[in-house]
């Protein structure tokens, strides 16, 4: 077992595979825990008798007065399931494995910063200049990779590889990191204000133009942790903050002039 902090957030970890889990030691602190997730190795629970409350092509969920049961399922087939109780958590896996634990444990996670007025963003943060950037697309299109030109060829950090934690302070975006970071795992224990974001598409030229807030929200709305009761409001106010931001649509290679063409524009949009 191990607590880590996240947001501010402290997490006891009680995992089967904690020694995998290589992004951990960044945030591992003795404060004492606000939560705890633990895994089983087993379906030990009562499955629920009545019909979902809500289905999802990867999960199903059944809401309850006193607790939420999510069954992770792919294709029909029961991966496992996710008991949420107040603050505690626990994670159930029918056939035991890492890739498994990782992806219940991140369900868990976004669960937690629901409740504490963020959200979670997919894409590949960048810290650079003291600003923070988010290329985001769906999976497959090279987020991680456009991400190591910059990593290649500026001083730029990553923060983090695949699941950005966004909250508002002082009336401003600001990203924070975690150890859920993708399948490569990358990620460092800084923050940074979020100050542009860039949907990128594969182009055999690199062009960049920026969007409208119309084009950009139906981005968003798929590149974003949908909303849920508990957070229908920070989401509103979060998703408006992010419209305010220099959105950019960027079809590019993967060469070093796709690091360069962006990077002048965005040096000279956020005067960097």
């Amino acid at each position: 077992m191990v607590n880590i902090k996240i947001y501010n957030i402290v997490i006891k970890l009680d995992f089967l595979f904690l020694n995998d889990f290589i992004s951990l030691n960044k945030y591992i602190t003795k404060d004492d825990n606000q939560y705890i997730i633990k895994s089983y190795p087993n379906m030990d629970f009562v499955m629920p008798r009545k019909s979902p409350d809500a289905i999802t092509k990867f999960y199903d969920l059944y809401q309850f007065d006193d607790h939420i049961i999510q069954i992770q399922k792919d294709n029909d087939t029961i991966l496992g399931a996710i008991i949420y109780i107040n603050n505690e958590i626990s994670l159930f896996m029918k056939n035991p494995s890492f890739q498994l634990e990782y992806l219940l444990s991140q369900y868990a996670i976004a669960y937690i910063i629901n409740k504490h007025n963020a959200i979670i963003m997919h894409g590949s943060s960048l810290k650079y200049k003291n600003k923070g950037i988010i290329f985001t697309a769906k999976s497959g299109t090279g987020k991680s990779t456009h991400s190591r030109l910059w990593q290649k060829y500026s001083d730029a950090l990553v923060i983090n590889d695949d699941k950005n934690i966004i909250a508002i302070e002082n009336d401003k975006l600001v990203l924070y990191p975690s150890c859920w970071s993708g399948k490569h795992m990358l990620d460092n224990n800084i923050t940074s204000t979020l100050d542009c974001i860039v949907f990128l598409y594969q182009s055999p030229t690199n062009i960049v133009n920026k969007i409208s807030k119309v084009e950009a929200m139906k981005r968003i709305i798929g590149q974003v942790q949908l909303p849920t009761i508990n957070n229908k409001e920070t989401w509103n106010k979060i998703i408006d903050k992010l419209l305010e931001l220099p959105i950019y649509l960027y079809g590019c290679n993967m060469e070093y002039e796709a690091f360069e063409t962006i990077c002048k524009e965005l040096e000279r949009t956020l005067c960097l």
